[in-house]
């Protein structure tokens, strides 16, 4: 769901020890594997400038060539958000590798129990929200709760940008359209997330940003019907029985 605005994207060019260590001294090897998805593995590793993420494109000559592209997207869709509290630092774009800044905290999946002041983690990724809104970037996943890092002190931070969208006023008319409908999926996910599908507890505000989509409800239908072949909710509990009994 990635496009640059026009040509090749304004990229900063990355620190000189940075990609050196890259290209000449960095191995997966000496990296711990955080995730690999249909366009690129993540990995953390340690860097001269500390702790950083990698995302390399598959060996696949077919999925490499389009993760490199969805890539080079995504870190256009980093330099617009360059400076927008909750956004990590995008460190630059080497041999077809995206370096990100790593945050030190859990995904919120992991930590939404423990969270000390819920209603303020909230209000901090709401600001988070509305500042990438404005810059004209719409994420289009925040339904995953992996995609949300909590950290130091409670900050939330939005992450995988890799089927964001991007528009401009001057955009054409459907990609503002598009754009318009990916953003009113990121608030109806952050209002899912807050008030965890309780929709009748809703505060009046908050029940004016919410505006259930007809994208939504078809997909919620395929995933239940997907979750109800693939018996996914008996194997989840299977699987906490026998971590509970082990």
């Amino acid at each position: 769901m990635t496009a640059a605005r026009t040509g090749q994207p304004d990229l900063e060019e990355p620190s000189a020890p940075l990609a050196h260590w890259l290209r000449h001294e960095w191995t997966p090897a000496d990296s711990e594997l955080l995730g690999r998805g249909y366009q690129a593995r993540a990995w953390l590793a340690h860097s001269p400038v500390g702790p950083v993420v990698i995302k390399q494109p598959l060996d696949s000559p077919l999925l490499g060539r389009l993760g490199r592209m969805t890539l080079r997207s995504e870190a256009e869709t980093y330099r617009r958000l360059a400076g927008i509290p909750g956004i990590p630092r995008c460190l630059g774009l080497i041999e077809g590798c995206l370096l990100i800044e790593h945050i030190d905290g859990p995904s919120f999946r992991s930590a939404e129990a423990s969270l000390a002041d819920r209603d303020r983690f909230f209000a901090l990724l709401l600001e988070t929200l509305e500042a990438m809104h404005a810059s004209g970037v719409a994420h289009g996943d925040l339904k995953r709760k992996d995609n949300i890092l909590v950290g130091p002190g409670e900050r939330p931070y939005v992450i995988d940008f890799g089927i964001a969208w991007r528009a401009d006023p001057d955009s054409p008319r459907w990609r503002r359209a598009v754009f318009e409908t990916v953003r009113q999926m990121d608030l109806n996910a952050w209002i899912k997330l807050k008030y965890r599908r309780k929709f009748d507890a809703l505060a009046p505000e908050d029940a004016a940003r919410y505006r259930p989509l007809p994208l939504e409800r078809a997909a919620r239908a395929v995933r239940i019907m997907w979750q109800k072949l693939t018996f996914r909710r008996w194997r989840k509990r299977r699987r906490n029985r026998l971590s509970r009994s082990g």
